[in-house]
């Protein structure tokens, strides 16, 4: 749709909006709208109504109550405001707590009965929250690295606790963040925050192993140094835009990838390979997921 602009006063351009448009979203003389600037755009959008939320009832049935977990992280991500759940016994509602405490970052439970239950958000997101929460994201994976370098070093792991708080703020953030982006077109920040997600679990799981089987490896700090000095390039490919850094991550991918994680495992046997193709598998991770920030960053070139 093309308009052209007319001027008002001497300094002042205005364009006419569409008058489908208006009335989709009950404007009129005098009504506010949100105006963003992004690049050489402007995008224009009605003020919601204050009282607007969307809400959703879900019925527990035999066929989707062992799903609840699942169900509530979804809808969350899906941008409803108000959940109500029913047909809930003790089990559900002690799932329905935790979740809601440990992963819908800004809901809490407002009313719950031995029938049903109701979660509602009291802290919308916001885009100016997603830039803190990224940033967030990304430390608390190199804080995973360090934790997961030590003990594997000294063969103690008293950091488990720690190591479940990590995850669990991960997938809190993630989100978060999902929620926030849910609500616009932005695919690649979605992948984006899948790979994150999948970093910081693979991380989780070679602890939780290395823990299980009190592994204590030696001469495997070179390949921890491989990730975290990946992760460095990754973390600042995305927070400098700096396609260089993705391509010396892509460029340096054989060579990390089949020559020194692979080798290694060759050499090894045991709960000791398994510790080393966890870690590769981290590294490959790291190094696909410099996909969708390549295409953000050229978004961003694009559009300077």
């Amino acid at each position: 749709m093309k308009r052209k602009l007319v001027r008002q006063g001497s300094s002042t351009l205005m364009v006419s909006l569409p008058s489908k448009w208006i009335k989709s979203n009950s404007l009129d003389k005098g009504s506010e709208v949100e105006i963003e600037e992004k690049d050489n755009q402007i995008m224009i959008s009605g003020k919601p109504k204050a009282d607007t939320k969307k809400e959703i009832t879900i019925h527990l049935t035999e066929d989707n109550r062992h799903d609840i977990k699942n169900i509530l992280t979804h809808l969350y991500r899906r941008g409803f405001d108000r959940i109500m759940i029913k047909n809930i016994d003790d089990n559900q509602q002690s799932i329905i707590r935790s979740t809601t405490n440990s992963l819908l970052l800004g809901f809490e439970i407002v009313d719950m009965t031995k029938d049903f239950c109701i979660i509602e958000n009291i802290s919308e997101p916001s885009q100016e929250k997603y830039e803190v929460m990224i940033r967030r994201i990304f430390l608390i994976i190199k804080e995973s690295h360090r934790i997961l370098d030590e003990d594997l070093a000294a063969g103690k792991y008293d950091k488990w606790q720690e190591m479940e708080e990590q995850r669990k703020q991960q997938d809190k953030h993630i989100f978060f963040c999902r929620r926030i982006i849910g609500k616009e077109n932005r695919p690649l920040d979605w992948e984006l925050l899948t790979f994150l997600m999948h970093i910081e679990h693979r991380y989780y799981y070679a602890y939780r192993y290395a823990m299980e089987n009190r592994l204590k490896i030696e001469n495997i700090a070179p390949l921890l140094k491989i990730l975290l000095d990946t992760f460095e390039l990754f973390y600042e490919s995305y927070f400098q835009k700096d396609i260089k850094k993705i391509h010396q991550i892509n460029k340096s991918r054989d060579e990390m990838y089949f020559k020194r994680f692979f080798s290694s495992i060759e050499k090894s046997a045991g709960k000791r390979s398994v510790m080393i193709a966890q870690l590769a598998e981290i590294y490959r991770l790291i190094q696909i997921g410099t996909s969708p920030i390549l295409g953000l960053s050229l978004d961003n070139v694009l559009h300077q």
